[in-house]
């Protein structure tokens, strides 16, 4: 929301902060969830640079959106997936040969896993394409608000996959979730006038002086002739 507010001129109303509010009371109750399901027992020993981290990401996707707001809304959709898909295969193309090159050779590659990885890459694929048109028709931080519902969708897969432990304070991360999205998205945003730069009402002695020679620079000359036959001629230069 800050980065819109500076950087798109949105400016929300009383029920945008009530409706994030409530969201973020959802995303609470799922943290709490997980600490009562002891998800928490399974952390990694660097657990500050893990949240360095996670805000850093966080951060730089915030950015990433309101600049793809920006784009779909004044520039070009198409332009703008073209240059995701360049990019983006080069960036990540990178990343996967520096950092994932060992855990990809030691995978034992059958059908099931390359089906999972289409999978994959078809969810993905989906996901980039309709984002942009969603950004279109809402904005940035609405589309932010939605995906706060992603953990629960892979909380759901995970107890049939990986079987988690479920609580019914999901259930209700889940709700709260919703009913304050429902409530940012029922009152539109509005968008700030750029502020008029005011024009000086006095110019100076200098300047009016020069405005007076510039006029008088401009001003045609007049001539005037007399012929034999007293008839007046006016000419301008």
């Amino acid at each position: 929301m800050a980065l819109s507010w500076f950087i798109l001129r949105a400016r929300y109303r009383l029920i945008h902060f009530i409706a994030v509010a409530v969201c973020l009371l959802g995303v609470g109750t799922m943290v709490g969830a997980d600490i009562l399901a002891g998800r928490q027992d399974s952390e990694g020993s660097d657990v500050v640079i893990g949240d360095v981290l996670v805000l850093l990401g966080a951060s730089l996707y915030a950015i990433s959106n309101v600049s793809e707001e920006y784009i779909v809304k004044n520039l070009s959709r198409v332009e703008f997936l073209g240059m995701v898909g360049l990019f983006g295969t080069i960036i990540s193309g990178l990343q996967l040969a520096i950092v994932e090159h060992r855990d990809i050779m030691r995978i034992q590659w059958n059908w099931k896993i390359a089906l999972l990885f289409a999978v994959f890459a078809l969810c993905m694929f989906g996901l980039y394409s309709f984002m942009p048109v969603v950004i279109k028709v809402t904005s940035a931080t609405s589309v932010n608000l939605g995906i706060l519902t992603a953990d629960l969708y892979s909380l759901f897969f995970g107890l049939f996959l990986f079987y988690y432990k479920f609580s019914g304070l999901y259930i209700l991360s889940f709700v709260i979730i919703m009913v304050g999205f429902i409530l940012y998205c029922s009152t539109p945003t509005r968008t700030a006038e750029p502020t008029a730069v005011p024009q000086p009402r006095s110019t100076g002695l200098d300047n009016a002086g020069l405005k007076l020679e510039e006029n008088d620079s401009q001003t045609p000359a007049v001539t005037v002739q007399f012929t034999r036959e007293e008839s007046v001629v006016v000419s301008t230069d």
